[in-house]
Order: C-alpha cells, then sequence, then structure tokens
C-alpha cells in the first residue's frame, strides 16, 4: 500500500460505539476521514510501496516492549497452561521491505515463578536489562528483583534485589517498593552489578531522579514523616535536606523531580517549588486542591484525584489557568489538549489554558503510550474494515495531523525508540517505523 499524505483531519469521527464492524458512510464519518477512505480504496490498486515494517507472533496474553536495539515479548512459555511466562527477544526491523518482514527470536529465557516483567531496557552491545515484581499472592510484601542479560544470548549475567533506573554513567539505581518495612536504595556498576553503595530508607520513602544531560545527578527522596533529601547517585550521601515542618501531617506531602524543580504540595493546597541544587525555595502558589503536580508540556499541571487541574507557570509559580475536564495532557502556547468525558468514553478537545474555555472538540482517540516525551501525543483512531489511523495531536495545531494507517491492527498500540507497536487481528503485533 502506497503512502498517503493524510494531511489534517477537518472534523471528528462520529463517536456513536460500534458493536458490529460495517462500511462507513459518509453521514458517519467527519470529511477528512471519507478523503481518507476514498484515497485508501484508490491505492489499493497500486503497487505497495516498501517501508520498515514487520510481525512478530504474540497472543491476546502475550505484551511487548520496545527498546533501541531490540524488541521483546512476555509471552506465555509453549506447552504449558500454568501461567508460566518467557521473555523473547527480537531484532528491530530495519530494512525496507514490500510485504513485512516476519521477525525470528534471537533467544527466549523464562520469566521467574510468580513474578511479572515491569520493565526491561537494551545497553548497547553489553545487554539487557529486566525489572519483575512478585505478585502479592506469592509473596507477603512486594518483592522487585533485576537482572542483566547477554544482549546476544539471553544467559544471566547478574542479579539483584529493586527496580532499576539507568542512566549514561554506567551504573544502575535499584529501589525496593515495599509499605510496611525499610526501603533499600542501591546502585551497582552495569557491567558486573557489582555493589558501589546502598542505604535504608524509611518505610513507604519515595525516591524521584533529577536528569542533566542524560545523566541523574541527583536523587530526591520524600519520606512519609514529610522530609525531603537530595542524595548523590555516585556515593548515596545528603547533599541538602528540606526537614518536615511541625505543623504537618504525617504522610501529606507529595514531592516530584520536574525540570531543575523540586516541587512539594502540603495540605492540597500550598505548591512549593525548589532548586534541585541547594533546595532553596524558588516560588510559592495556593491552589483549591491538588494532590500531586507533573510537568505537561509548556507548564505545570497540579492536578486533583477528585477531577480538576491547575496550570502553573513553572518559572513564577503563576497561576495560568484552571479547568475541570478529566484530565490535561499536554499545555503549550496558551492551548492544551485535554481529556473530558462522555458518558462512558473519552473525548479529546483543545482549551485554552487562560479560560478554560474549549476551542475545539479532536473527537475520539485511543492515545498510544510513549516511552518518550514528545512535544505531541499519538492517537489512533479505528478505520472500520481496514485498520487504525494514526494522528499526532499537537496543541500547537487546531486539528489533528494524520500521519499513517496502519492496516489489519486493532490497536494496544505503543511509541518507543522510532517504532510504533500494535496488536492484529489475530492476536500478533505488527511494527512499523513511525512516518514523519
Amino acid at each position: 500500500m502506497t503512502l498517503i499524505d493524510l494531511g489534517e483531519l477537518t472534523e471528528p469521527t462520529d463517536p456513536e460505539p460500534r458493536r458490529r464492524r460495517r462500511p462507513p458512510s459518509t453521514r458517519r464519518l467527519g470529511a477528512g476521514v471519507v478523503a481518507l477512505v476514498v484515497l485508501l480504496t484508490l491505492a489499493r490498486a497500486a503497487p505497495p510501496a516498501a517501508r520498515v515494517h514487520a510481525t512478530l507472533p504474540g497472543g491476546l496474553a502475550s505484551e511487548l516492549i520496545l527498546t533501541e536495539s531490540q524488541i521483546f515479548a512476555i509471552t506465555p512459555a509453549p506447552g504449558v497452561t500454568d501461567g508460566t511466562q518467557e521473555l523473547v527477544a527480537y531484532p528491530r526491523p530495519e530494512h525496507a521491505t514490500v510485504t513485512p518482514q516476519r521477525l525470528a527470536a534471537l533467544w527466549r529465557v523464562p520469566v521467574p515463578d510468580g513474578h511479572t516483567v515491569l520493565w526491561a531496557e537494551s545497553v548497547d552491545d553489553l545487554g539487557v536489562l529486566v525489572s519483575t515484581a512478585r505478585e502479592r499472592a506469592v509473596a507477603p510484601i512486594d518483592t522487585t528483583e533485576t537482572r542483566l542479560f547477554d544482549i546476544h544470548t539471553g544467559q544471566q549475567r547478574w542479579r539483584a534485589p529493586g527496580f532499576a533506573t539507568l542512566d549514561a554513567s554506567g551504573r544502575v539505581l535499584l529501589r525496593t517498593f515495599t509499605v510496611e518495612e525499610q526501603v533499600t536504595l542501591a546502585a551497582v556498576e552495569l557491567a558486573s552489578g557489582r555493589e558501589l553503595w546502598s542505604t535504608w530508607l524509611p518505610a513507604g520513602a519515595w525516591a524521584d531522579y533529577h536528569e542533566r544531560e542524560g545523566m541523574i545527578d541527583a536523587i530526591v527522596v520524600s519520606t512519609t514523616a514529610g522530609a525531603v533529601e537530595v542524595l548523590d547517585p555516585a556515593t548515596g550521601a545528603v547533599r541538602h535536606r528540606l526537614p518536615a515542618l511541625d505543623d504537618e501531617p504525617v504522610g501529606y506531602r507529595r514531592v516530584s523531580v520536574i525540570g531543575d524543580l523540586v516541587v512539594v504540595i502540603r495540605n492540597s493546597q500550598t505548591v512549593t517549588a525548589y532548586d534541585v541544587d541547594g533546595l532553596v525555595r524558588r516560588w510559592q502558589a495556593t491552589m483549591p486542591l491538588a494532590d500531586y503536580v507533573t510537568g505537561c508540556g509548556d507548564l505545570l499541571c497540579a492536578r486533583s484525584s477528585s477531577g480538576g487541574t491547575g496550570l502553573l507557570d513553572p518559572d513564577t509559580g503563576a497561576v495560568r489557568g484552571n479547568t475541570e475536564v478529566v484530565d490535561v495532557l499536554l499545555a503549550g502556547n496558551g492551548r492544551a489538549l485535554a481529556i473530558t468525558s462522555r458518558r462512558s468514553t473519552l473525548g479529546v478537545i483543545l482549551v485554552d489554558v487562560a479560560t478554560g474555555e474549549q476551542l475545539t472538540d479532536y473527537g475520539l482517540w485511543d492515545l498510544v503510550a510513549s516511552y518518550e516525551e514528545l512535544p505531541q501525543l499519538l492517537g489512533v483512531r479505528t478505520l472500520p474494515d481496514v485498520g487504525l489511523l494514526l494522528a499526532r495531536l499537537d496543541p500547537a495545531e487546531a486539528r489533528p495531523h494524520g500521519v499513517d494507517v496502519l492496516v489489519g491492527v486493532t490497536g494496544d498500540c505503543q511509541y518507543g525508540y522510532d517504532l510504533i507497536a500494535c496488536r492484529r487481528d489475530d492476536g500478533s503485533f505488527g511494527v512499523w517505523q513511525l512516518r514523519g
């Protein structure tokens, strides 16, 4: 199938849920999608164009993880019915072909009994780091472990407790997840697993990381007692400390690292930002209700678990707007992409940051899970009897911009390292290089 310049979609597809697959009609589809379907019909008669794409086996119980050098599937082990899984490594597709390449497994290793794979990442030509968690039904407390497997053979090189966080320093930071017991935070040498340092944190403590030029240069630890500490990632030593306040309820301080800021919420109303270097206060803002703060493009989103989001300027703390939508996805240029509830479904709209006024209704989109922070979002929408339309959703643009048609897929899409992966009609996976 030749690539079609999909352009901008002029209006959303009718959000009526489809209980049966049936041919589209002009009364049910927006003008942009109608034009797309016409072009698709014409394109079927044209010679298919070569592109980088592939398929790999799987089923409804299988999952996929994209990494920089390989693709990994977590899938039920063949010939067993007891829930045993295995981790299977596949090469990334690199060459353009007319028909999809059928990827062949490079190696496979069993997933430890009772464990679930949480994360995997390849590390150049050295290996692949895999973090797993033991299910609570198997263990009385959450148990996380990390292993390094040889990238070529799958042979295990080392194993250590904790969930891994990786950077370009040649070390791996590991932290355990427990609620009622002390938390272990440690650093190990990537190549050998040799421990460089370790420290105990109080039960329920949380750790976040600050990166600079691809390197973790600070670990920010917050405790349920309200204290905040900045640790040196090379030694584990405490650099700076923000003590708990006497009038602060236990466990009511929420801390996150966003850019060069350590953002602290007290009593769900006071949001204070500190420089990660020195924990010097930069600004303070008062919100009606804020349970946690995240970055969302050019602004900070102070979110409430009961609904509603306040938008803050990261440099000054000035309140740029408030909105009662379900959630704000991405903000910039005075506008924000947001999710709004429509009965039992969710839609995407464009809102004015200052007023909360809806500017454009994008319609219903399934958002593509991403391993990377992007200046826009990727969304997919069903094209009946065809597959999925892939589009970019950008707060700087008035409409979604269609970039690809993924034929024969049903959803469950993810993006990472220039690849789009989705589940196909038969439960297997399709992988495509993202078009510009």
